[in-house]
């Protein structure tokens, strides 16, 4: 064995820009169709609440108290606030080409540039909470 091999070898860290391509299906998927909101993606813990083509989804972090479509804390304020491109209230999130693209991101760190051909509910779930809440809080 060499002095090379015996020494401990420090580690090296390195911040990579990579580029992939997105599939424009996730996007749409992302964007434009409600099936993201089932209970077995995101729909035990993200409402889906009003819809735009060109603002995507504006969506409430259900607080599991029961409410009603309709009845959400702040939903005026979220929905004028989602309209004109300012900051939502807490617990408001837009489910955007920027979210989506972000969610695509938190898929190529965790898992690889090839993630989305294996993914899964589980999967799916896991890049959105990241993308929206920056942490896996839920499930």
């Amino acid at each position: 064995m060499t002095a090379v091999a015996k020494k401990k070898q420090e580690s090296i860290s390195h911040t990579f820009t990579l580029t992939v391509e997105v599939d424009p299906f996730w996007i749409a998927y992302l964007t434009h169709y409600p099936d993201i909101f089932a209970s077995n993606y995101v729909g035990y813990w993200l409402r889906g609440v009003e819809n735009l083509p060109d603002l995507g989804w504006l969506c409430w972090e259900d607080d599991e108290k029961g409410r009603y479509h309709g009845t959400e804390p702040n939903r005026k304020e979220a929905l004028r606030a989602w309209q004109a491109g300012e900051p939502l209230p807490k617990h408001w999130f837009r489910l955007d080409r920027a979210a989506a693209l972000r969610a695509w991101e938190k898929g190529v760190e965790h898992w690889g540039a090839t993630w989305y051909e294996d993914a899964d509910a589980s999967s799916y779930d896991a890049v959105i909470q990241l993308a929206l809440l920056g942490e896996i809080k839920y499930g």
